[in-house]
């Protein structure tokens, strides 16, 4: 648990991003000993003064609030350094540090999992071919990984808990926060089922620019990615 607390600290020092945040774990070995440095060794890091500053600020309370919530909202915490975190996963470019989780275990690198993604503002044909596309993946014994997004993510995901299949959905925001708002019983029935998957602490609204951030997770669990419709 110690352990746990000086990695919510290190991935949530603000301006780093995560490949960032990987690159000091490379360098000091664990979270504890990013966080007990002399601030001397972040000045021969060569990074930009804001970012000393945050590596600098030892204040562990937001690291306990986020531990708190997930405890109390039942999300587990999966770290890059444990030994079920997604091989395949970690050979990305920026494989994220943390991982939150909802629902089963996430035990990919076993598994046919395939990605099914497209755009918002889908066809009704294209909706259609996401949700038979789920179906005949999870009937065929394949994992489906895709987002929550309305159009044809959440066709394919509908498709595939109709065939029964696995699931995860990789979510660009905290898992309790649920976006679309429509789709809150899609969110328990893939809880259930599968594995909601995001790298924001619980209580972080769904951003823009976090969507285009989520897709390397997404890109990373899967074997291969089927586009049906986008721009």
């Amino acid at each position: 648990m110690a352990n746990l607390k000086y990695f919510l600290w290190l991935t949530t020092r603000r301006g780093f991003q995560p490949a960032e945040a990987g690159k000091l774990l490379e360098r000091f070995g664990t979270p504890e000993a990013v966080y007990f440095a002399d601030p001397e060794e972040y000045g021969l890091l060569g990074l930009p003064a804001a970012k000393r500053k945050a590596l600098e600020d030892k204040d562990l309370s937001g690291a306990e609030r986020i531990l708190a919530d997930c405890d109390r909202l039942g999300i587990r915490i999966l770290t890059i350094q444990d030994a079920n975190y997604p091989e395949r996963l970690a050979q990305i470019y920026d494989p994220p540090c943390v991982l939150y989780l909802k629902g089963r275990e996430l035990a990919v690198d076993e598994e046919l999992a395939i990605g099914v993604v497209g755009t918002r503002s889908s066809t009704p044909y294209g909706e259609g071919l996401a949700g038979k596309l789920g179906l005949e993946l999870a009937r065929s014994g394949a994992m489906l990984v895709s987002g929550m997004a309305e159009g044809i993510d959440a066709a394919g995901i509908r498709g595939a808990l109709k065939g029964g299949g696995g699931v995860v959905s990789v979510l660009g925001g905290g898992i309790d926060v649920v976006y679309p708002k429509q789709h809150r019983w899609l969110y328990a029935d893939v809880a259930a089922a599968g594995t909601l998957v995001s790298e924001y602490p619980p209580g972080t609204e769904h951003a823009g620019f976090h969507f285009p951030v989520r897709n390397r997770i997404l890109s990373g669990l899967s074997l291969g990615v089927v586009v049906v419709e986008a721009g």
